[in-house]
């Protein structure tokens, strides 16, 4: 029996204990005079698999009936190897077993990956420790290992199955792997890509197929695809509600520099202000300048102020005065336009600004 079978079957046991009105986990007799207290009889009766759930409905085929629904506790997150044990984030429920950051059928204790079953020091669970002249086999602390077990310490493991000691002493598995057969094997729904086991449906690095990368998106069922607060634009996923080339919709692009994208409108950025409808610096527009409305003619726009002509160190591109240095309107030459989320350095459009 494997260390899954044998965790699975442990756990239904219990719960078919705790579901007796007598208290007790030893058998009893049906209706017949005979036994009924085998381990079988116990886990069908306490699974109620395709029996009534909680709401009044029927189960289907491999299903067990929980307070809240029908679950298949192999796989489901929330209710893995029995109802309401919920594993956690980050963790898939593969084989009735929550597999994380550990291999299949090994549990985390502390910061540690120990097989319960063979771990003399967490044996049966983290919390038990074996004596000094005891070692731990089938979960249990005892004399000696058991028949068929190899001895690695004090710990006593099926090499064929232990995903601590799995083919040998000290052969840990990786997470997503299982033992098989004395071999660390990626177990379903999990594929080796490179040296890790990943699930080809939910990893976005790893979508559909190894190496297959969602960039900023998700994968869903095998598939890339936008987050919930992002929109498909031209093959790539954006939030409409502050890219500023897809402002409230694909395509709707901002004025690269004067505007940005809020809330999926675009509006005046930091250094500019409205004017009849429009983006402009105050500070160089001859139209505005200083002000909305205050146009200076044949005059140039020069730090908020019409003047005649251009102080020495400000160039004049139409009747504006700009230093051609730092103005991302203007940047490096008259009429040079940074890119959106572009600053103007030395001349040249880079990040920030």
């Amino acid at each position: 029996m494997t260390y899954v079978h044998r965790f699975m079957v442990g756990a239904f046991v219990l719960l078919a204990a705790c579901g007796r009105d007598d208290g007790g986990v030893g058998g009893g007799t049906d209706s017949a005079g005979g036994s009924s207290g085998s381990a079988d009889a116990s886990v069908s009766a306490t699974l109620t698999i395709g029996s009534a759930d909680a709401t009044g409905g029927n189960c289907g085929p491999g299903e067990v009936a929980c307070n809240d629904g029908c679950f298949d506790v192999s796989s489901d997150v929330d209710h893995c190897g029995s109802c309401d044990n919920g594993c956690g984030a980050g963790e898939s429920c593969v084989a009735g077993h929550c597999s994380g950051g550990c291999a299949v059928g090994a549990t985390q204790c502390g910061t540690q990956c120990v097989s319960t079953n063979s771990d003399a020091d967490h044996c049966g669970s983290c919390e038990v420790a074996c004596g000094d002249a005891e070692v731990c086999g089938d979960g249990i602390c005892q004399a000696a290992c058991p028949e068929g077990a190899i001895a690695c310490g004090a710990d006593c493991a099926d090499a064929a199955t232990d995903p601590v000691h799995c083919g040998g002493c000290g052969n840990d598995c990786n997470a997503g792997q299982a033992c098989v057969a004395g071999n660390c094997t990626c177990s379903a729904p999990f594929m080796q890509c490179g040296q890790s086991c990943v699930d080809l449906q939910t990893n976005p690095n790893h979508c559909g197929d190894c190496e297959v990368d969602c960039g900023d998106g998700e994968c869903v069922a095998g598939a890339c695809a936008c987050a919930a607060d992002q929109t498909e634009c031209a093959g790539e996923c954006v939030n409409t509600n502050s890219d500023e080339a897809n402002c409230g919709g694909c395509g709707l692009a901002c004025a690269a520099v004067l505007e940005r994208c809020e809330q999926g409108a675009c509006v005046c950025g930091q250094s500019f202000d409205e004017c009849d409808g429009a983006c402009v610096d105050t500070e160089t527009d001859p139209a505005h300048c200083g002000a909305c409305g205050n146009d200076c003619g044949e005059q140039f726009c020069s730090n908020a102020e019409c003047r005649a002509e251009c102080d020495n160190n400000l160039e004049a591109c139409g009747h504006s005065c700009v230093d051609t240095d730092d103005d991302p309107l203007n940047c490096g030459a008259c009429g040079n336009v940074c890119d959106a989320g572009q600053g103007c350095n030395n001349g040249d459009c880079g990040g920030g600004g």
